[in-house]
């Protein structure tokens, strides 16, 4: 259990990650991890949630990481929110605070993040706390992923710990309803620092339903008119058609701490 460099689809979130657990209650029905998982596992439970961090494995990685500046994600094989009882995500952030790591953190857990707030704040400007925004109703965010936090749960949230000066950003993948995600951007736009912004893959054909290039056009509209810096992944990418992405807004790193 230490902290490693993601390779593929993973790199485009960090460049550094730290993956403490296994498994997530969040019930989504489009998580990529269980297919994943399953392939050296057929037995494989993702709804069960595995949590046994080795702290000392952890703090001599963090330390052999100290000075790297470079930003730290939490995590990609389970929300470290998920669940009802997160103290290892506590102890994890503060051992990364002990080395002064960059941490970024995304979450479906709602609220439940707002039990470390006051530790985020010790962070000052190396931390980041996202959210991974899919439906703007109850219904449709309780069909496709029934265990997470609730959309109006999360936006309110996030313009907490924005409210407490802690950096906030989206996650707009997978995308399913465009028009849905559109609406969600519009929501956050007035106190989010920065999005990334994808889509479905493989899933059940629902992806060659959707026109990306027109959702990409609409997407960099509200980013640019509200003025929020963003980059679009590059399974996205390679659907546009008529839109000028600058350089940076296709540079997996531009919003990195």
């Amino acid at each position: 259990m230490k902290i490693y460099e993601p390779a593929g689809r993973a790199r485009e979130y960090s460049p550094l990650a730290l993956n403490f657990k296994q498994g997530c209650n969040h019930n989504c029905n489009y998580c990529y991890v269980p297919t994943m998982f399953k392939r050296y596992n057929v037995s494989y439970r993702h709804d069960v949630e595995i949590c046994n961090p080795n702290f000392l494995e952890i703090e001599k990685s963090a330390k052999k990481y100290y000075g790297c500046d470079k930003q730290i994600l939490l995590s990609f094989t389970g929300d470290p929110y998920s669940g009802n009882n997160n103290d290892d995500t506590t102890k994890i952030l503060e051992i990364l605070l002990k080395y002064n790591h960059k941490v970024s953190i995304l979450t479906k857990g709602g609220s439940k993040c707002l039990n470390d707030i006051e530790l985020f704040k010790k962070f000052g400007d190396k931390i980041k706390v996202g959210a991974t925004l899919t439906f703007d109703n109850e219904s449709d965010s309780i069909y496709w992923e029934s265990g997470a936090a609730l959309p109006f749960e999360r936006i309110r949230t996030l313009k907490k710990l924005a409210e407490n000066g802690i950096k906030t950003w989206v996650s707009f993948e997978p995308v399913i309803i465009p028009s849905q995600s559109l609406a969600l951007l519009e929501d956050v736009s007035s106190f989010i620092d920065s999005v990334k912004i994808g889509k479905i893959n493989n899933f059940n054909g629902l992806d060659k339903k959707i026109d990306w290039n027109k959702f990409i056009k609409e997407a960099v509209f509200i980013c640019r008119s509200k003025n929020i810096p963003f980059y679009i992944k590059k399974d996205l990418q390679k659907f546009n058609k008529e839109t000028l992405l600058y350089p940076e807004e296709l540079d997996e790193d531009f919003l990195n701490l």
